[in-house]
């Protein structure tokens, strides 16, 4: 067991250095975005044309998607000489199907910008027509991709899937310094040229791993086929109904001013950055444990690790999430606002941004939940939960944007999250016949009391800080912005260290210990 926790802590690090490094490279990116488009009509296009695509890339061909959890679910289970068969036919499968998705992208263009952006002006919708079209490859190319990345991971291979997201960051990034003069055209073009390296970048590593090539194969009738294109239908399913929630909102956000799309997407980025890199760290060693554990006899120890797991999103998510609500304005001041970023585009996502940070944790635990369902080869489930999610999506929105404006749009995805963490929980410890929680409910309550203190003492120091010393300039509004969230971080440490909870301790000790070494 020592052993298997060393690995699993190892392969935590590996994955926690490679995501961090490609999600500061995304941070730089968007910023290279806002300085150079700012919050305007292009902006607010690509932000339409980019949200189809982009969920296919993310969810489809993402670690953690679909067809990634559904390929590490059974390929980890299976001797290496079946794996390459395996993976060319599923590979035949998901290139017809994607082809035809592909066109259909193409060709229905204009149909679903119309649907998302009705009440956008006719050029901004031109506009995203156009760069939907150019972006359009990239419905075969996420599948693809996510098929690698989870063959490469059962392989125990995970820096590429890591890192791999750097290669389309920098495929936009330099789409904006060579050819920024086309304006923000040049967005989609190297969106596509980002999901192509991707894919180029890891057909070697499968080769010479013996992982599948790319050569067509039609073993359908394969038990290990079914199993795989089983959990990936519904998975699947879920995923796309989990997004049409992201239409729902830009449905509702094109009725606003011009801009709101834009800083959507701002701050979508800015929620994702830490999101994306502690859910690599914590469900990429995961979804194979738990895979593992999936038979009856293994019951009780994924039970203790899947609570494991829940315990220690809200450790770390749970104060991260309140810092970042309280200080939204001066972060995203720092982050943004330069070139044609002015402060009125600052205000603006800083209201969205502040609003999706409250549901970081839901929206984590929730990914978690899903995991395990998909390790127990159960798809349907969190499938019919999206489709209850899709309802009170569109309720949220409706009820409150008349409220809160543009930040009611990402406080009702926090809801929503909210609501599907619940539903989960209630049907795993249904299907696992009981989840051996006790207690987990006085730890989380003693977790989100110290996490509001958190931001409290954040805002407060602040605040001091502004009445004491209040020089303009992002240097100084940094400096500011690193003295308040430390202040709340110690505080969080006071907090854990006062309380002393067991589990909590238990599972911060190995960190603790080795930063003592260091």
């Amino acid at each position: 067991m020592a052993a298997n926790r060393r690995s699993l802590l190892g392969v935590a690090g590996l994955v926690g250095a490679a995501t961090v490094l490609s999600k500061f490279i995304a941070l730089f990116r968007e910023q290279i975005i806002a300085a150079s488009f700012g919050v305007s009509a292009g902006v607010d296009a690509y932000g339409y044309a980019y949200k189809l695509p982009g969920f296919l890339l993310t969810l489809l061909g993402g670690v953690n998607g679909p067809f990634y959890s559904a390929v590490v679910s059974v390929v980890s289970r299976q001797e290496r000489s079946k794996i390459g068969p395996l993976i060319e036919t599923i590979q035949t499968v998901v290139a017809l199907v994607l082809g035809v998705a592909t066109a259909v992208l193409w060709l229905g263009a204009p149909l679903f910008i119309g649907l998302v952006a009705n009440g956008a002006p006719a050029p901004t919708q031109q506009m995203a027509v156009e760069q939907l079209r150019i972006m359009a490859p990239m419905a075969l190319l996420a599948g693809l991709i996510g098929l690698g990345f989870g063959v490469l991971t059962a392989a125990d291979r995970y820096a590429l899937p890591s890192l791999s997201p750097i290669l389309s960051s920098g495929a936009v990034i330099v789409a904006i310094v060579f050819w920024h003069d086309q304006g923000p055209i040049v967005l989609a073009w190297g969106v596509l040229a980002g999901a192509l390296l991707q894919w180029l970048a890891q057909i070697p590593f499968q080769w010479k791993l013996g992982l599948g090539s790319l050569r067509p194969r039609w073993q359908w009738q394969s038990p290990e086929v079914k199993e795989v294109l089983g959990i990936m239908g519904p998975a699947s399913g879920s995923s796309i109904l989990s997004n049409l929630n992201v239409y729902t909102d830009l449905f509702f956000a094109s009725q606003l001013v011009t801009g709101v799309v834009a800083a959507l997407n701002y701050a979508n980025l800015l929620v994702q950055t830490p999101l994306g890199i502690l859910s690599n760290i914590l469900l990429i060693p995961a979804l194979p444990l738990f895979s593992r554990l999936s038979g009856e006899s293994d019951r009780p120890e994924l039970r203790l690790r899947v609570r494991q797991a829940v315990l220690s999103v809200l450790i770390v998510v749970l104060p991260l999430s309140a810092l970042a609500a309280v200080l939204a304005l001066p972060l995203v001041t720092v982050i943004y606002q330069r070139g044609q970023f002015d402060r009125h585009g600052s205000e603006l996502v800083a209201q969205v941004f502040a609003a999706a940070a409250l549901g970081m944790a839901f929206y984590l635990a929730r990914d978690l939940l899903i995991r395990v369902f998909y390790a127990l080869g159960e798809a349907q489930i969190p499938l019919r939960i999206s489709v209850v999610g899709i309802g009170a999506n569109l309720l949220l929105d409706w009820l409150l944007i008349q409220f809160f404006g543009p930040a009611g749009i990402t406080l009702a995805t926090t809801l929503v999250s909210a609501l599907a963490c619940v539903l989960l929980t209630l049907a795993l410890r249904q299907q696992m016949g009981g989840l051996g929680w006790k207690g987990l409910g006085t730890t989380s309550l003693n977790l989100t009391l110290g996490a509001l203190l958190t931001g409290l003492v954040a805002w407060g120091a602040y605040h001091l800080l502004i009445g004491a010393w209040s020089p303009p300039g992002t240097i100084n509004e940094l400096i500011r912005l690193t003295a308040a969230g430390a202040a709340g971080t110690l505080f969080q440490a006071l907090w854990l260290g006062l309380w002393r909870i067991p589990e909590v301790m238990a599972l911060l000790g190995p960190l603790t210990r080795r930063l003592r070494r260091r």
